[in-house]
């Protein structure tokens, strides 16, 4: 059983294989949605990617790449905390520039502004820490210190002390129907028309079965000009049956759902 991740090694995302898949193997690539295509066109088993943070809010690219996916769904997640580590190659060298992943930069400004040195983004935490040059901090993952034999330089950089990642196991299946508990479900819906009042009467939907919605995210569709992908994130537990009773209401309306997988809600995990 393989699974692919956003690498290299001593990301998150690693870390997250592990937590999901502890049996699997790790096989690492260069981008998410490579990630994604190596389970579509079925040469590997899952796939595991970042979805949503606490920080920064949802992964837009991996909601891009799911949506242009459709025979992927969402089986599993699992929220990590989030904590940053600086580190140096070379300590004889007075460092220029913060080197992370855009949303390590984000997470750890208060930091980098202390030390008033400039930023430059990388494809990933792992990979900033794996490649730097003279005059450069990396920030990163605890592991990357001595996965790529680097000095520490400070601890816990991190601006929240409380941040999370919540990371989703992406497999080619429809809808698995668990019986675990509360588990959530994120649903894609896109409107025929773009018409007044169409997002209150498909959201009515849920009003009408007692279904929370924790969170609302719209994407275009870049073939139709005007019409916008609603993921609608939703707390509860869902049979089969449940949504497919939803998606009929949708269509009633003129709206196609889209089961995008079982996924709860980040404060939900967190908490646990």
């Amino acid at each position: 059983m393989d699974v692919t991740y956003l690498g290299p090694s001593g990301t998150f995302t690693h870390q997250a294989v592990v937590a999901l898949r502890p049996d699997a193997e790790a096989v690492p690539v260069a981008e998410a949605g490579e990630a994604l295509a190596a389970v579509e066109q079925g040469r590997a088993s899952y796939a595991v990617v970042p979805i949503d943070n606490s920080v920064n809010g949802v992964v837009v690219p991996t909601l891009d790449g799911l949506l242009a996916r459709p025979g992927l769904s969402i089986v599993d997640s699992v929220v990590l905390p989030i904590s940053f580590d600086a580190f140096t190659r070379d300590p004889t060298v007075a460092p220029e520039v913060v080197v992370s992943h855009p949303h390590g930069l984000a997470q750890c400004r208060g930091w980098i502004e202390a030390q008033g040195l400039a930023t430059r983004e990388s494809s990933s935490t792992a990979a900033a820490c794996r490649d730097l040059g003279p005059g450069e901090l990396g920030i990163g993952p605890r592991i990357c210190g001595s996965l790529y034999d680097l000095h520490t330089v400070a601890e816990a950089v991190e601006d929240n002390t409380a941040a999370f990642t919540q990371f989703a196991l992406v497999s080619a299946s429809r809808l698995p129907v668990r019986a675990d508990g509360d588990d959530g479900l994120l649903v894609s819906l896109v409107p025929d028309a773009n018409v007044p009042g169409i997002l209150r009467r498909m959201l009515g939907v849920l009003e009408d079965r007692g279904v929370n919605m924790t969170n609302l995210v719209t994407r275009p569709v870049p073939a139709t000009p005007g019409i916008y992908v609603f993921l609608l994130f939703l707390s509860g537990s869902f049979t089969a049956d449940d949504f497919e009773e939803m998606s009929a209401q949708w269509r009633a309306l003129g709206t196609s759902a889209r089961a995008v997988g079982r996924i709860s809600p980040l404060h939900e995990l967190a908490a646990r």
